[in-house]
């Protein structure tokens, strides 16, 4: 069965396509999603878990990016997992896009799934209903992220062009008066007349 979802994001098309090339990124934000081991070569293990009604089912398997193309912001993923149970497989070739749209970007994801076991007695309808409740719960997880990221990485640029900040030069002391200046001399006249009293008694005791 094809199923496809959209979302729209107040970011450039250029950072969402680059968020979402990262595949800790979408298995953070995907409900359900975890990786497990990277694979090198864009491939990754990892587990999926999937609520549909009353049923639950747990897959674990590989997801390969098979195809990218940054200029026009394509990329397609391939992803196969069993049922841990063993009760069932899924496969899904995952087409995903980036457009710009007015000062955002648009992403779309156009899925092929194949799927058997558990899920396999859901007809198409309600697939879709539970694939678009997930890319909602990414959408809004995917705009979280690249909102916190924004400012820091602005402040960051900010900080790198500003001017290196010179420390502030010390006070200069302000200038003596000349009172002051007056004082300390008489102070030390009379120091030196008080010493030179104390010697000549010191010399010539009565």
């Amino acid at each position: 069965m094809r199923i496809d979802n959209s979302f729209d994001i107040d970011a450039s098309p250029d950072q969402v396509f680059e968020f979402l090339q990262d595949a800790h990124n979408v298995a953070a934000c995907f409900p359900g999603a975890e990786l497990t081991e990277d694979l090198g070569d864009d491939s990754y293990k990892g587990k999926v878990k999937i609520k549909v009604g009353p049923v639950t089912a747990a897959y674990a398997g590989t997801a390969t990016i098979v195809e990218r193309d940054d200029v026009n912001r394509v990329a397609v993923l391939l992803a196969e997992g069993k049922d841990a149970k063993g009760s069932g497989s899924a496969k899904a070739t995952a087409r995903m896009q980036v457009d710009p749209h007015g000062a955002g970007a648009t992403v779309t994801f156009s899925t092929d799934l194949t799927i058997s076991g558990k899920l396999a007695q859901f007809g198409r309808g309600i697939m879709a209903d539970v694939s678009g409740r997930m890319v909602a719960e990414l959408a809004a997880q995917v705009r979280t992220r690249i909102t916190a990221a924004t400012p820091a990485a602005e402040s960051a640029a900010a900080s790198a062009e500003a001017p290196p900040t010179l420390p502030t030069p010390p006070a200069a002391a302000p200038p003596m008066k000349f009172s002051s200046i007056l004082r300390a001399m008489l102070a030390g006249f009379v120091k030196r007349v008080r010493a030179r009293i104390r010697d000549r008694r010191a010399r010539n005791p009565r």
